[in-house]
């Protein structure tokens, strides 16, 4: 692998590893985080409040759609 190479995989857009809609995967890569801590932290606040989990979920879904 060439220094061109390096610099090119580091700069260009990685495609999204979405599960169920991408919500996780967007808002990791807009707070800067792992996206498994993202998911560990939605499962564990859908295990206290299951209801609101979801409610946020959805407008998180609609509000981080891509825009194509």
């Amino acid at each position: 692998m060439t220094e061109h190479d390096t610099y090119y995989n580091t700069t260009r857009p990685q495609p999204p590893r979405k599960k169920l809609g991408g919500v996780c995967s967007k808002l990791a890569n807009r707070l800067d985080m792992p996206t498994w801590l993202v998911r560990l932290i939605t499962v564990l606040l859908a295990l206290k409040a299951p209801v609101l989990v979801v409610m946020a979920y959805f407008i998180a879904w609609i509000v981080l759609s891509e825009r194509t």
